[in-house]
């Protein structure tokens, strides 16, 4: 790396984008085996930002999204963004549970079942980086919130331990079953976390 820790390497970037790939394949399936229905995913890409860009790759400041927030901790700190369109998240949650009363914004199950959600991506993408890296990382309870997107963004920046300008996020959309359900999971590691990632990678001065 260069003099800032977000001067990645090409190669620093493919591996970040390789254990990314396998983490969130992992929290994909464990999804699938949630609803049986089928999910797929892009391969993520790794993505250097200012964190005034972030709300636009998340589809703009004023799209309406609803999001599962977890904090990361232990050797790692970091954030996990689980984020849906609004009118996506309900097809989700008709998915997850046919026939239950779950409104979107109405309803404490429905609530809960996006906690139940975040939680469970969260955690099958963690258990497969910790598994690679044999770092300690584990999430916080999920935060859920139905808001804009730009609002979202400034609450996680907020929350970040290490303040920097640049943010570097992997990012992933997936797709569930045939109402193509569009979904993205964002992973934004702290920057001192982000050196200890890549130490424990093999790719440090790569």
């Amino acid at each position: 790396m260069g003099n800032s820790v977000y001067d990645l390497s090409d190669m620093q970037k493919d591996t970040i984008r390789e254990i990314s790939n396998i983490g969130m394949g992992n929290a994909a399936t464990s999804l699938s085996q949630l609803i049986n229905t089928r999910v797929d995913i892009t391969v993520p890409f790794v993505k250097v930002v200012p964190d005034v860009e972030i709300s636009r790759l998340l589809g703009g400041e004023e799209v309406e999204v609803c999001a599962s927030y977890v904090q990361v901790v232990g050797d790692i700190r970091g954030h996990l963004v689980m984020i849906f369109r609004t009118s996506d998240a309900q097809m989700l949650l008709n998915q997850m549970a046919p026939g239950a009363d779950m409104t979107i914004g109405d309803s404490e199950m429905a609530r809960s079942a996006l906690q139940e959600l975040g939680n469970i991506l969260a955690s099958s993408f963690l258990r497969s980086l910790a598994d690679m890296t044999s770092l300690l990382m584990h999430s916080t309870v999920p935060a859920v919130a139905q808001d804009f997107a730009g609002s979202i963004v400034s609450y996680v920046v907020s929350n970040m331990y290490e303040l920097s300008e640049k943010i570097m996020i992997v990012d992933t959309h997936f797709e569930v079953g045939g109402d193509h359900i569009d979904g993205q999971c964002v992973f934004i590691p702290e920057p001192g976390s982000l050196a200890l990632l890549l130490e424990s990678l093999g790719v440090a001065n790569l």
